[in-house]
C-alpha cells in the first residue's frame, strides 16, 4: 500500500508523501484511460476495474465508461453500486460509496482542495462518504469532507458544501435542504 496522506488533514506539495499520491494518479490514469476506451461488456472490463480499485468488486456493481478517478487505491466501493458515464472522482482523500447507491452521469466526486492563500503548495483532504442508498443526480459535485446520508437524493447540478441528513434532499448551489423523504424510502 502507499503512504498516503491521511484521509482528512493537510500536505504540502514538497512532502515526501505526495510523491506516492503522484504515483497513484499517474497508475490511475493509464487504468482509466484503458477502461474508458471499453465498453462495460468487454470480457476484461471488471478485471481493469479491480486493479484501478485494487479490491474484488461485487457483480452487482455496474461502472458505464467513460470513468475517471485519479487514485482508485483510495475507492471502498460495497454492493448493488451504479455508476454511470462521465463520473470523475478526485480520491486521494478517501470515497467510501456504502450498497444501493446511484450515482447519474457527469457526476464530479472531490476529496482535496487547494489552500486559498497558498493554492500551489498546499492541499486539504476530505474523506467523502455516500451512505447506503444515496441518489446523486446527474451533474451534482460533492466536495471533501461531505457525507450524504442513508436514502439522501442530491439534486442535478448541485454543489454540496456540507453533509446531507439521512432521508433527504437537496439542491442548488451552494446545495441547500429542499425537503425530508420521510422514512419509507
Amino acid at each position: 500500500m502507499f503512504d498516503f496522506i491521511d484521509a482528512t488533514g493537510s500536505a504540502r506539495k514538497d512532502d515526501p508523501r505526495m510523491r506516492d499520491v503522484e504515483g497513484e494518479m499517474i497508475r490511475s490514469h493509464a487504468l482509466c484511460l484503458r477502461i474508458s476506451s471499453k465498453k462495460p461488456t468487454d470480457p476484461d472490463y471488471k478485471a481493469l476495474l479491480e486493479e484501478l480499485f485494487q479490491c474484488e468488486l461485487d457483480d452487482s456493481v455496474a461502472i458505464v465508461s467513460p470513468f475517471y478517478c485519479d487514485c482508485g487505491c483510495r475507492m471502498k466501493l460495497g454492493k448493488n453500486i451504479v455508476i454511470n458515464k462521465g463520473a470523475t472522482f478526485l480520491s486521494p482523500g478517501i470515497i467510501e460509496i456504502e450498497d444501493n447507491v446511484l450515482i447519474a452521469p457527469e457526476v464530479k466526486i472531490t476529496t482535496v482542495d487547494h489552500d486559498l492563500h497558498d493554492r500551489h503548495n498546499l492541499f486539504h483532504f476530505g474523506k467523502v462518504t455516500l451512505k447506503e442508498n444515496a441518489w446523486i443526480c446527474m451533474g451534482a459535485t460533492i466536495c471533501p469532507g461531505v457525507t450524504i446520508g442513508r436514502n439522501a437524493v442530491v439534486a442535478a447540478g448541485a454543489v454540496v458544501t456540507e453533509d446531507v441528513p439521512d432521508n433527504s434532499m437537496v439542491g442548488g448551489v451552494p446545495a441547500k435542504k429542499i425537503k425530508d423523504l420521510g422514512t419509507t424510502i
